[in-house]
């Protein structure tokens, strides 16, 4: 049988699995599905149409499942919240479900929300990937594998960050950060590769030589986008990752985030 402490309150209709321990003056609410191995500190509030996987771990104080905050919101309308396995929830994080019915927030593996971070509905969360704290997404934002976003940054609603990107303290968006780099300021630009996070994460010194390449070419040509984007076909070999970033970039709605004004932060 899951391990609940005597003042916390699970609802009927919730289903934990035997090895789940919820902690002191938690609420499970009547839709919630919690996977093995799965900790509840004490404090939190799990509700709504939402699925744990196993292995996460749940702060005081953070609130998964919650309804959007958007006036589009139906009451009582099924929308629901996804998440995989082995996730850190730490203390005043906030995830909500999906604002029209059926739709849902999806957060993936491994990754870590640290205190007072947000994902608004009907994100679209990878592998492990960093908030830190007060960091956040609004609604209908997609964040691909391994990003980090530092403290106090947001991203406007639709906007995606590419895989292996990483966003400067303070810093918000509203367009699209390419995979493999690092973008600063207020809607301030693309200022380098995340060289660092990539040789940690066992990138090749030739792909990342070819990534600096791409950056060059896309950032520091001069050329108008889709200028560049043909250069880089031209020139550089078609790589995963240079092909990736070429996809991300022709595939952007919001448009990709321009480069960086060296010298200030806007």
């Amino acid at each position: 049988m899951p391990k609940i402490h005597p003042s916390a309150i699970v609802a009927d209709g919730a289903i934990l699995d035997d090895s789940v321990e919820v902690g002191p003056f938690c609420y499970v609410g009547p839709h919630v599905t919690i996977g093995a191995g799965t900790r509840l500190i004490g404090h939190c509030n799990i509700d709504g149409y939402t699925t744990l996987g196993s292995g996460n771990v749940v702060h005081p104080f953070a609130a998964l499942g919650q309804p959007a905050q958007d006036h589009a919101v139906v009451p009582g309308a099924k929308t629901y919240l996804k998440i995989g396995n082995d996730n850190i929830f730490r203390e005043g994080c906030a995830i909500h479900t999906g604002t029209k019915p059926d739709s849902e927030t999806v957060i993936g593996n491994h990754c870590m929300f640290m205190n007072a971070t947000h994902v608004a509905h009907n994100c679209r969360i990878g592998n492990n990937v960093i908030f830190v704290g007060f960091s956040g997404c609004a609604g209908y934002c997609e964040v691909f594998d391994n990003v980090l976003l530092s403290a106090l940054s947001g991203m406007h609603q639709f906007c995606r960050i590419g895989r292996f990107a990483i966003i400067s303290g303070g810093s918000v968006f509203s367009q699209d950060v390419p995979p493999f780099m690092m973008a600063e300021g207020r809607n301030g630009g693309v200022k380098m590769i995340n060289k660092v996070g990539l040789q940690r994460a066992g990138f090749s010194s030739e792909t990342i030589t070819i990534i600096k390449h791409l950056y060059r070419i896309y950032y520091r040509s001069g050329l108008i986008p889709s200028n560049a984007l043909a250069k880089i076909k031209e020139e550089l070999p078609q790589t995963p990752e240079v092909l990736e970033f070429i996809q991300f970039c022709e595939s952007s709605k919001r448009g990709v985030l321009p480069p960086h004004k060296e010298g200030h932060r806007n």
